[in-house]
This record gives C-alpha cells, structure tokens and sequence, in this order.
C-alpha cells in the first residue's frame, strides 16, 4: 500500500527535521560553551617568595643558584579570583620548589599547599590553577619537572605589612622576608624579568624553614621577593 502526502504535510515533516537538525548542530556548541566558562579562571593578590640563594637570587636572571640547589618558598595570597563560579578571594597557597642546580636543566621537585578553610568547590579549583598541570598556572614549566611530591590542605597565613612581609605553612615552614633599603631609603626593585609580570621588590630574610617529605632547611639573611601577582586562564 503507497502512502501520500499532501504538499502542506511535506512541507511540516521537512521543517521538523530542519529545526531538529538545528537544534542538534547548537547543542555541542552550548555544552562546549558551558565547558570552557567553568573552566575559565583568574586570580590576583599578592606574592612573595624566600630561598637559599643570597640576595639577590641569580635564578631570576638565568644564572645557577648561589649555593649550587635551590629550596624556594613561593606564597600567593588571593585578594580577588574565580574559576568558572566558585570565588576564591581571601585564600592562600603556596609551593614549594627544590631544584638540584641550574632550574633550565629541570629535575626540580615540587609541592602544593592549599589554604584548608578552601571549601570542597574551592579546593578543586585551586588544586587546578595551582599546578603544573595543563590549564594551570605553571603549566610552561611541566618539562621541568620531575616529581610532584603532594597536595596538602593545611592552614597558611599570609602577612604584608608595608615592607615586612609573612607566611606561614603550619607545622611545616614559614618565611619572613623584609624589603632592602636602597638608594634615599627607598625599595629596590626589579622588572622585566622573564616570566614575571610585575617589578619584585628585593628582600631578606629574617627566617625562613622548612620541613616536609624528605626536604628540610632552616636559614636566615637570604634572598626574598614580594610583588603583586595576576595569573589567568588562557
């Protein structure tokens, strides 16, 4: 038996399949479109670090660590940030870095402390941009690194107080660093440097420790830096 269609009733079934199509073609491109804003992250705050090397370190110019390795303190306080929905402002971390000589030769060791009043939401975001993962934060440095010791969500402080600044990881290590006084008691400063963004202010420590894993140093009179700090997703 031969079905027939009126020309109205062809018409229907062609714009059906028409506007399904469509609608088809569109969703991938919403479920994409949703993927790539949860995904989008900027934070901004402030940053200091503190190592080994004497002030001011060498590395930061391309040159070997003054003492042959390097045991670096790097913190970031988040004043303003989000990734995707989740906010993250008033949070903390910091990362650890040793690296056995040169940091261009790599086999640098590495660890992740997070702030731990980070709700579950906010730890995976953090855990994301803070990382040499792709996406993250230090993703161009990832061929240089050889081991990614952990993720620990502890409590941290973070302290800057005109030129004295602090943090603490606690039962673990901490660094307090002060500005050098330069020419007419002014900051010294340094910008253009490669891979960061803002002038760093050069400091010294008064202390700073650590211990964790199988790594520990405990010194003072080293270098340090603090600057304002902007990372965000590309």
């Amino acid at each position: 038996m031969m079905t027939t269609f009126s020309r109205r009733r062809l018409l229907d079934i062609a714009g059906s399949v028409t506007a399904a199509s469509v609608l088809s073609a569109l969703r991938p491109v919403r479920v994409a479109q949703a993927a790539e804003e949860k995904s989008t992250w900027n934070v901004k705050g402030l940053f200091m670090e503190a190592c080994n090397c004497e002030a001011m370190c060498p590395c930061v110019v391309g040159n070997a660590p003054t003492p042959g390795t390097c045991g670096v303190l790097l913190g970031y306080h988040i004043e303003s940030g989000r990734k995707g929905e989740v906010a993250l402002d008033g949070l903390n971390v910091v990362r650890m870095n040793f690296l056995p000589g040169h940091m261009a030769k790599g086999n640098w060791r590495g660890a992740f402390y997070i702030d731990e009043r980070a709700s579950p939401a906010q730890r995976e975001a953090l855990s994301a941009i803070f990382s040499f993962k792709p996406g993250g934060a230090f993703a161009a440095q990832a061929g240089l690194v050889a081991e990614v010791l952990g993720v620990k969500f502890v409590p941290i402080t973070f302290d800057a107080q005109g030129r004295q600044w602090k943090m603490a990881i606690a039962g673990i290590g901490d660094a307090d660093i002060t500005a050098i006084e330069g020419f007419d008691g002014k900051e010294i400063r340094v910008e253009n440097l490669r891979g960061r963004a803002f002038p760093h202010v050069v400091a010294k420590s008064t202390h700073t420790a650590y211990k964790d894993f199988d790594l520990q140093w405990e010194i003072s009179g080293k270098n340090g830096f603090y600057a304002p700090f902007a990372f965000n997703s590309a």
